[in-house]
């Protein structure tokens, strides 16, 4: 069954992996959802719904005193967007996606998927691919937490396959993750943290690669780079989605760029 909505296909690497079979079929089957204003970027819009009075909030420029929150957020608006806040906005944002993508270094906007923080990309992985009280993914602790309290939510099984620790160096055991790529072949999802949290330390592009490529394994790779614009350059993941399809990079404006609170 095709996946509907998918413009690209992708990459067609490694040979060993398929997207379609991993997906659960309720989701597979799904029509994607489409409003007006996928079709209308300007105008209002009736069936929207929208409240016609205008936001409940006061305008700077009416001389009012908004308090000391509100006017650090106002103050970064102008007054016909805190006007038009009562407005859905563009339910792709895609001038937002084609920045990124450019930024990033990936093909186009439809390689890029905007969440609520990675917490919420990761959990919709899950929803995605997961079958609850039925398929695991693999974590390599000590990890970030919220990829086994997810997986708890979702009920879907964990399978832990700890980081070699010996002399700091917390890196990936990839004879042991073979060993249990073996005896369990219908793992779903492997998380991989990089730069680690709590670790700190980077997983090489190259050992990645090794991870993506391996027959064993006929998943999805996530590595969840929240904190990658504090390593080095040229260490991102995210160039590895031109060539891979098992691939998926996350990604967060919280750290580096300090927007935690736009979430």
């Amino acid at each position: 069954m095709p996946i509907l909505g998918l413009k690209s296909p992708g990459p067609s690497n490694p040979a060993h992996f398929s997207l379609e079979p991993l997906i659960r079929p309720n989701i597979l089957a799904l029509q994607p959802y489409r409003c007006a204003r996928d079709d209308y970027s300007a105008g209002v819009l009736l069936d929207a719904n929208e409240n016609a009075i205008g936001p409940a909030l006061p305008s700077l420029a009416k001389g009012t005193d908004p308090g000391p929150v509100a006017a650090q957020t106002l103050s970064l608006l102008s007054d016909e967007e805190v006007a038009s806040l009562n407005r859905y906005p563009s339910p792709t944002h895609d001038d937002l996606k084609r920045a990124i993508a450019k930024f990033r270094g990936v093909p186009n906007e439809e390689w890029v998927f905007l969440g609520v923080g990675s917490d919420e990309v990761i959990d919709m992985l899950y929803r995605v691919l997961c079958v609850p009280g039925k398929d695991r993914v693999m974590t390599c602790p000590p990890t970030y937490g919220m990829y086994k309290v997810t997986a708890n939510v979702n009920d879907v099984g964990v399978l832990e396959v700890p980081l070699v620790t010996e002399d700091g160096a917390f890196q990936l055991d990839e004879k042991a993750m073979d060993e249990a790529f073996k005896a369990n072949p219908d793992l779903k999802m492997l998380l991989i943290c990089s730069p680690g949290n709590p670790t700190g330390t980077l997983i090489p592009l190259g050992v990645i690669k090794r991870v993506l490529e391996n027959p064993l394994f006929k998943g999805v790779v996530v590595v969840d780079e929240a904190y990658i614009d504090f390593a080095p350059e040229d260490h991102s993941a995210a160039s590895l989605v031109n060539d891979y399809a098992n691939v998926c990079v996350t990604q967060t404006l919280s750290k580096s760029f300090g927007l935690a609170a736009i979430r």
